[in-house]
C-alpha cells in the first residue's frame, strides 16, 4: 500500500482561494480595505506568469502593472555573466553565488521607478525580484516544486532569462547551478514575511492561502513524523520491481529511480477542507531549520537537509554505470559544494545471482585503470572483471560507499540508497557501451573521476570495512544493529528489527527512516504529542529532531525491519 500522494491533514482548517480570478478579487478586497498602494507578486523562477498577469490586469484595470522580466539585462548578457559558473562541461557546473538582483538593468530600473513614483494610483510589480522594485505594502509569493519545473522543461518551458539552453539537460544544469540557488536565496527572504502564498504546482489552478497560515501549517510538520511526495523516473538501466510492487508508472518502459527522501527535490502536501496545498519540502528547512534538523546538524550543514533516501531498481534491468563520487576537497574546490555524496547501498530485494561492484581489484594501478577506461570509450570494451571487485549480494545486505570508491549496482537488484544529499556529482567511468532512452550517448566523466578514484578502496578493504560491517548495539525483545556508514562518512545507520513496540530517539539529529520489511507499522508519541502515524512497506519518513523520542509499533503479528539514518 505504498502511497503516492502522502499528505498531512491540518489540525485547524485554513481558507484556500482557488483560481486566478478568485485570487485577484480577494487581493483587490484586501488592498481596498487597507488602502494599500504598492503590491509585489514575487515569483520563484520557472513559473509562467502570462495568464496570472492577464487576470491581474483585468481585475485591476486602473493599476500600474510592471512585469519585472523587462527590467533585467538581456538573456545573452546574463549568459555571459554566468559562463564561468556554468562552465563548458556538458554535465557539471559550479554553484553560483550570483543573485537575481545583480542582473537588474540600472537604466531600465531607473525608468521604471520614475514611472512608479509619478503614478498616484495602485502599483503592482509581478515576477522575479518584484519585491526589490518597490517598497511593498503587501507581498504575494508564487511557489512551485522543482519536480514540476523539470516536467515543464521537458514540455518546452525555457529557463529564467534562458539563452541557448535548448535541451532538457542544459536547462537542468543551468537551474541546478544558478536559478535554483538564487531562487532559494530570494525565497528565504520572502517566505517569513509574505502576506499570501500561492501554490502554482497545478497548471491553471493556483491555490492561495494567507502567509501566516502557510507558516503555521508548516510548523505542524516539524511537530510530528511526515512523508515527502515521491516521484519516479525511467532510465536506461531501469527495472520493473517498483512498477509491480508500488503499482506506479505502468505506462513507462521501466522505472529506474524513486526519489522519496530528497527534500530539495521532493514536495510536501497538506490538506485542508479537502483541498491539497503542495510546495517544495525545502520550505520546511528554510523556515524551521533548527527545529527540523537539530542544532548540531544546523550548525554543521546550515539550511541543507543532509540525508537522502532513494530507490534504484535494476530488477529485470541492467547494471548502473560504473561510477565514483568526488572527495570533499575536490567537490568543494572544483564545484563550490559544501559536502559530497558519501553513500551506501542497502539491498531491499534482489534475485539469486545479483551482485554489486564495489572497489577495485587488488594491486590495480590508477594509471592503468584510467587508461583502460579511456580506451573503452573508443573500443566499446572494458574488462571489468579484471579491474573491478564485485560482491554477490542478498536481501538486507548493506554496502558502504565512501567518496572515491568505484561502484555500481548490478542488474536484478533493488537498492535503497542512503547517502548525503548532493546528487549532482556522479562521475560515470564506464557505461557498458550503451545509449540512453533517447538514443544518445550518456556523458562519461573520466576527466573528473580520475582525480578522485581511491585504489586503496580495493577488494580486501571492501570485504573488511564496506560489506555488512554490522555491530549489534542492543538485543532484547528487539534487535538494533549499527550497519554503517563508514567512519569516513558523517551519516550513521541503524537497522531495527522488532515484532513489538520499540522506543527510538532522534540522537540530536533529524532522522530519516524506511520500512524495509513488514507490511505496516505505526509511529507513535510516548507522550501523545502527535497522532499515530501510519507507514507501509517501502515508505520513507522523516522524524524532526524537535520530536526527540518516538515509538515504532508493528501492526499485526509480523516482524518488521526499519532502516534509520541520522547525522553522527
Amino acid at each position: 500500500m505504498y502511497r503516492l500522494r502522502p499528505s498531512l491533514e491540518l489540525k485547524e482548517p485554513v481558507e484556500v482561494t482557488v483560481g486566478y480570478e478568485e485570487i485577484s478579487r480577494k487581493l483587490r478586497k484586501r488592498i481596498e480595505k487597507n488602502h494599500f498602494h504598492h503590491i509585489a507578486i514575487e515569483s520563484y523562477p520557472g513559473i509562467e506568469l502570462r495568464e496570472f498577469q492577464e487576470k491581474v490586469e483585468k481585475v485591476f484595470p486602473d493599476a500600474l502593472i510592471t512585469e519585472t522580466e523587462s527590467l533585467f539585462y538581456s538573456p545573452e548578457n546574463i549568459y555571459q555573466e554566468l559562463k564561468e559558473d556554468l562552465t563548458p562541461d556538458p554535465v557539471f557546473g559550479r554553484y553560483s553565488h550570483r543573485r537575481f538582483s545583480e542582473f537588474l538593468s540600472p537604466e531600465a530600473l531607473e525608468i521604471a521607478k520614475k514611472k512608479i513614483n509619478k503614478y498616484n494610483g495602485l502599483v503592482i510589480t509581478i515576477g522575479v525580484c518584484a519585491s526589490d522594485i518597490i517598497s511593498p505594502d503587501l507581498i504575494v509569493y508564487l511557489d512551485i516544486p522543482r519536480r514540476e519545473i523539470q516536467k515543464r522543461y521537458k514540455k518546452g518551458l525555457s529557463n529564467w532569462k534562458g539563452y541557448k539552453e535548448e535541451d532538457f539537460s542544459k536547462k537542468l544544469k543551468r537551474a541546478n547551478y544558478f536559478e535554483w540557488p538564487a531562487g532559494l536565496e530570494k525565497k528565504e527572504q520572502v517566505l517569513p514575511v509574505c502576506d499570501y502564498f500561492i501554490d502554482m504546482s497545478v497548471d491553471n489552478t493556483p491555490k492561495m492561502i494567507n502567509g501566516s497560515d502557510m507558516r503555521k501549517s508548516l510548523y505542524q510538520f516539524i511537530q510530528q513524523p511526515f512523508r515527502l511526495v515521491p516521484f519516479f523516473e525511467p532510465g536506461v538501466w531501469g527495472g520493473h520491481w517498483m512498477q509491480e510492487k508500488f503499482e506506479v508508472g505502468k505506462d513507462e518502459v521501466n522505472l529506474a529511480w524513486c526519489f522519496d527522501g530528497v527534500p530539495e527535490e521532493n514536495s510536501i502536501i497538506f490538506m485542508t477542507q479537502g483541498v491539497e496545498i503542495e510546495m517544495p519540502a525545502q520550505n520546511l528547512v528554510s523556515l524551521y531549520p533548527e527545529e527540523l534538523l537539530g542544532n548540531k546538524v544546523f550548525g554543521r550543514y546550515g539550511k541543507d537537509f543532509p540525508i537522502r533516501f532513494d530507490f534504484l531498481d535494476t530488477m529485470g534491468g541492467q547494471n548502473l554505470s560504473l561510477q565514483v563520487h568526488p572527495t570533499l576537497d575536490y567537490a568543494h574546490r572544483k564545484f563550490g559544494a559544501k559536502y559530497t555524496q558519501d553513500e551506501s547501498y542497502y539491498i531491499l530485494d534482489c534475485k539469486e545471482n545479483a551482485k554489486v561492484y564495489l572497489g577495485v581489484k587488488e594491486n590495480v594501478k590508477l594509471n592503468t585503470l584510467v587508461s583502460e577506461l579511456e580506451l573503452a570509450e573508443h573500443t566499446g570494451v572494458f574488462e571489468e572483471e579484471q579491474y573491478i571487485n564485485s560482491i554477490p549480494v542478498k536481501k538486507h545486505d548493506h554496502l558502504l560507499i565512501p567518496a572515491g570508491t568505484v561502484h555500481s549496482s548490478g542488474s536484478d537488484c533493488v537498492v535503497l540508497e542512503i547517502s548525503a544529499t548532493p546528487n549532482r556529482y556522479t562521475f560515470k567511468l564506464w557505461d557498458w557501451g550503451r545509449l540512453d532512452l533517447n538514443g544518445q550517448p550518456r556523458p562519461i566523466s573520466i576527466h573528473h573521476g580520475k582525480h578522485v578514484i581511491n585504489t586503496e578502496f580495493n577488494e580486501s578493504f571492501a570485504r573488511d570495512e564496506l560489506y555488512n560491517n554490522v555491530e549489534t548495539l542492543e538485543e532484547k525483545n528487539f534487535i538494533i544493529e549499527k550497519t554503517g556508514l563508514h567512519e569516513l562518512e558523517s551519516i550513521e545507520t541503524h537497522r531495527i528489527i522488532f515484532s513489538e513496540k520499540v522506543m527510538q530517539y532522534t540522537e540530536k539529529s533529524v532522522n530519516m527512516l524506511n520500512l524495509v520489511e513488514g507490511e505496516h507499522i505505526q509511529v507513535k508519541s510516548p507522550t501523545n504529542e502527535f497522532s499515530p502515524f501510519d507507514i507501509y512497506y517501502g515508505e520513507t519518513f522523516i522524524i524532526p529532531e524537535n520530536v526527540k523520542d518516538y515509538e515504532l509499533v508493528p501492526i499485526g503479528n509480523h516482524e518488521a525491519i526499519v532502516m534509520k539514518a541520522f547525522i553522527r
